[in-house]
């Protein structure tokens, strides 16, 4: 699961987000941390010295020391054999404390829902084949009679543009990874004419993974720590992408009944999952 190498969490007193994250809002833009939520003025989990208390107000945008420590350490107790409970509150913690709230995980991370939103507006109006942009992409590829896995890399290079960004990498390497998935639950689906189910499963998918790469990123150096072998590592992966995805796919479920635009259901799985994954 994921790309990306480790993070060692950000320094003492920088801000939980960085300012360019405001600047515009490309395709695809997570960035490393956090942005506002309604948490704000409760307490949070205890600082390192023990000593709980509420920060300062004007500090509510400074991120805490040391703040991804408690969920690496409740990641080393599942690797450890802690089970899932201590997988669970690895991800509290993680967003809880290293990210700031669930609200503040979901503003840093709206270029995850913006990316996976437009990757489903696009199916669909690959499907519709109306849009005469569309229409003349559709041609384009089909007339290279390309693989499924080379079709699945022209239809991300087309709805996420290579930035050059590192988060953006990890979301399209995330929306690759939903695509190979959509192909393994049916290897002869046609992804020109993918039905509203499958298109909500590509959502789904992208955001599941991108919260994967996300884990790996602020966490990952933990199995580094453990000196665990790749063997053992992608055993550990695999099943964290396991549980996941159970979530995201359940949580999908509650929210395709109501039958809203992709943009919309991303946005909105992405702040459900988040706001589960904290509790």
């Amino acid at each position: 699961m994921g790309t990306s190498t480790s993070s060692g969490g950000g320094k003492a007193g920088s801000p939980f987000d960085p300012e360019w994250l405001d600047q515009g809002d490309a395709v695809g833009g997570p960035a490393p941390d956090g942005a506002p939520d309604g948490d704000e003025g409760i307490p949070q989990d205890a600082p390192e010295n023990g000593e709980p208390g509420l920060e300062p107000a004007q500090d509510q945008d400074i991120a805490p020391d040391r703040r991804f420590m408690p969920a690496r350490s409740q990641m080393g107790k599942y690797l450890s054999g802690g089970g899932r409970d201590a997988l669970r509150g690895a991800a509290s913690s993680m967003i809880k404390k290293g990210m700031g709230g669930a609200g503040r995980a979901s503003n840093t991370m709206r270029g995850v829902a913006q990316g996976a939103g437009q990757l489903g507006s696009f199916l669909e109006a690959v499907r519709a084949g109306t849009d005469p942009q569309v229409v003349d992409w559709i041609q384009r590829v089909r007339g290279q009679n390309l693989s499924a896995s080379d079709l699945a890399l022209e239809l991300i290079k087309e709805v996420m543009p290579d930035t050059g960004s590192v988060d953006d990498e990890s979301l399209r390497n995330a929306a690759a990874d939903a695509l190979a998935q959509l192909y393994e639950q049916d290897p002869n689906v046609d992804i020109f004419q993918l039905d509203d189910q499958q298109i909500t499963a590509v959502i789904g998918f992208t955001i599941a993974n991108e919260v994967c790469n996300r884990m790996d990123l602020q966490l990952g150096q933990t199995y580094e720590k453990l000196k665990y072998s790749p063997v053992e590592i992608q055993a550990f992966r695999n099943d964290i992408k396991q549980w996941v995805h159970g979530e995201v796919q359940r949580i999908m479920e509650g929210l395709a009944a109501q039958r809203i635009d992709p943009q919309t259901l991303a946005h909105n799985v992405l702040q459900t999952a988040l706001e589960v994954f904290a509790e």
